[in-house]
C-alpha cells in the first residue's frame, strides 16, 4: 500500500503546509467524517476551523493520506499553492450536498450570507447569479474547476472566483435596480423570494383578496400588505440552530421594484395583467440565469451532463446521489450532446408552468399499470401541455429517471420537478422532505 512517504516531495510539502495551518481546512475535504462536519454546519453558524476542532479533523486527513492507493492525486487537483486530497469531482459532490443542506435547513439570513459574493459599504450583496444559487440548487459547471458556489466563514468574498456574471446577463432584474450596480440587497432578496413563492394558479386569487372593489388594480399600501402576509407565511427558519432575520419589507419599500410598480411618488396603481406578466418574467429570468451558469464558456449551449444535473439538483438529499450517479453513467452518445437555451427553457419553464396538469395526467397513466415509454410521454406532453421536447432531451430524461424497464420512473421524476417550487416557497405547511405528488405514496429512501 502506498504511504504518505511515497508522495513526491513537492506534494508532501503541500500536505505539511496545509496540515500546519487551520486556514486550509476549507481547502482539504476528505472522507465521510469531513462530509459529516460540513453537514452539521449547514444547520449551524458556528465554524469548524478552530484549533480544537482542527485537531480532531487532522486524524481522518492523515488516515486518508496514508491510504494513498485509494485516491488518485494528479495535477488537476492543484491550483497555485493549494493541495487537495480528493479529486475535483468528489469535492464538487460533497459541497453540492452541503449547499443543499444550507438551503433546506438554514435561516434565510444564513443563506444570504453564504452565497453573497460582493461587499459594498460594509454590507453584503448578491449578484444575479448569487441569487440563483441561493434559491435553486445548482451544480458547479462541468467545464469549470469550481468546487462550490458559496463562501465559507472567514473567506474573502470574490465574485470573480465563481461563475462569471455581468449586468447584461440579468437585464430583467436590472429593471428595478435603483442605483444600477446590479447587486441585490438582503431586503430585495426577501422580496424576490416572496414573489417567487406565489403559485401561478393563485396569483388572481391573491390579487382579488386585496382588490375588493373589483377594479382590477391595487395601490402601493395594498401591495405591501399582501407581501407582508405572504412573508409571514414563509418558513423563515427551518433549523432550530443559528441566526434568523425577520421577514420585513420596511427596508425594501423604496426599492426599485416598488418604484417600477407604483412610480417614484407611489401614486401609480398595479394592474393584475402587469403583475402576472412580471412574475412570469421573474421565473423565466431565473431559468435563463441557470442556463448561463452552466454555459461556462459562453457558447450558447451546455453539455448534456450539466443538463442532467440541472434536472436532478432539486431531488431529495437522500436520493440525489443515486440520480447524480445515473447522470455520470450516461453513455458517450448522450454525453457528447449539447443542449440549447430553448431546450433548457422548455423543460425548466414551460413544463413547470403546467406541472399540475402533468401530475394529474401521469398519475392517471400510472394507475393503468402500464410503463410510460418515450413515445407515450411525448404524446402526453404535446396534447396536454403543448410542449415538444427534442429527442436528445427526451433521451437524457429517460436515462436519468429510468424505471429499470425502459420506462419513466414517474414518481421520482415528478417529485424532483415539484421540489423546485417548494424551494421557492419554504412554507411551514410543507413537510420537511418535500411534497409527494398527488396520488403517490412516498416510498422509504434506499440505504
Amino acid at each position: 500500500m502506498q504511504t504518505a512517504l511515497a508522495l513526491p516531495l513537492p506534494q508532501l510539502r503541500g500536505v505539511i503546509r496545509a496540515l500546519s495551518s487551520a486556514s486550509h481546512v476549507t481547502q482539504i475535504l476528505t472522507s465521510s467524517a469531513t462530509e459529516r462536519q460540513l453537514s452539521s454546519r449547514a444547520a449551524s453558524t458556528s465554524g469548524y476551523s478552530s484549533a480544537r476542532n482542527w485537531g480532531l479533523l487532522a486524524v481522518p486527513l492523515l488516515g486518508v493520506l496514508a491510504a494513498g492507493s485509494a485516491w488518485t492525486l494528479s495535477k488537476d487537483n492543484f491550483r497555485k499553492d493549494e493541495f487537495y486530497l480528493l479529486p475535483l469531482d468528489v469535492r464538487q459532490r460533497i459541497f453540492f450536498k452541503y449547499e443543499k443542506r444550507i438551503r433546506d435547513q438554514s435561516s434565510l439570513g444564513k443563506i444570504f450570507e453564504y452565497f453573497s459574493s460582493q461587499e459594498k459599504d460594509g454590507q453584503e450583496f448578491l449578484t444575479p447569479v448569487d441569487m440563483l444559487c441561493a434559491v435553486v440548487p445548482t451544480y458547479p459547471p462541468s467545464a469549470s474547476t469550481l468546487d462550490r458556489l458559496g463562501n465559507l466563514d472567514g473567506e474573502r468574498r470574490n465574485g470573480t472566483a465563481r461563475s462569471s456574471w455581468s449586468k447584461s446577463q440579468a437585464s430583467f432584474l436590472q429593471e428595478f435596480d435603483v442605483d444600477g450596480d446590479g447587486l441585490i440587497s438582503y431586503p430585495e432578496f426577501l422580496l424576490l423570494l416572496i414573489l417567487l413563492s406565489i403559485p401561478g394558479k393563485d396569483v388572481k386569487t391573491i390579487f382579488d383578496v386585496v382588490d375588493l372593489d373589483g377594479n382590477g388594480q391595487i395601490d402601493r399600501d395594498e401591495f405591501k400588505s399582501v407581501m407582508e402576509l405572504l412573508g409571514s407565511m414563509a418558513n423563515v427558519h427551518t433549523s432550530p440552530v443559528g441566526r434568523s432575520k425577520k421577514l420585513s419589507l420596511s427596508d425594501s419599500a423604496n426599492s426599485g421594484l416598488f418604484m417600477k410598480f407604483f412610480g417614484k411618488d407611489g401614486g401609480k396603481k398595479l394592474l393584475l395583467p402587469e403583475f402576472r406578466d412580471f412574475l412570469d418574467k421573474l421565473h423565466a429570468e431565473l431559468v435563463t440565469l441557470e442556463f448561463k451558469h452552466y454555459d461556462y464558456s459562453g457558447s450558447g449551449s451546455i453539455p448534456a451532463v450539466d443538463f442532467g444535473r440541472s434536472l436532478v439538483a432539486t431531488a431529495d438529499i437522500r436520493r440525489v446521489d443515486q440520480l447524480l450517479d445515473k447522470v455520470d453513467a450516461m453513455g458517450p452518445e448522450l454525453t457528447r450532446q449539447r443542449i440549447s437555451l430553448e431546450e433548457f427553457q422548455t423543460v425548466h419553464f414551460d413544463m413547470r408552468r403546467n406541472l399540475h396538469t402533468l401530475v394529474v395526467a401521469l398519475d392517471f397513466y400510472r394507475q393503468l399499470g402500464r410503463p410510460l415509454l418515450k413515445d407515450d410521454f411525448t404524446k402526453l406532453l404535446t396534447k396536454l401541455m403543448g410542449v415538444s421536447l427534442s429527442s436528445r432531451v427526451m433521451e437524457i430524461i429517460f436515462a436519468v429517471f429510468d424505471d429499470g424497464q425502459g420506462g419513466l420512473d414517474v414518481q421520482a421524476f415528478l417529485e424532483t420537478m415539484q421540489r423546485r417550487e417548494v424551494m421557492y416557497a419554504r412554507r411551514r405547511n410543507i413537510e420537511p422532505d418535500g411534497p409527494t405528488p398527488a396520488g403517490f405514496r412516498r416510498e422509504p429512501a434506499s440505504s
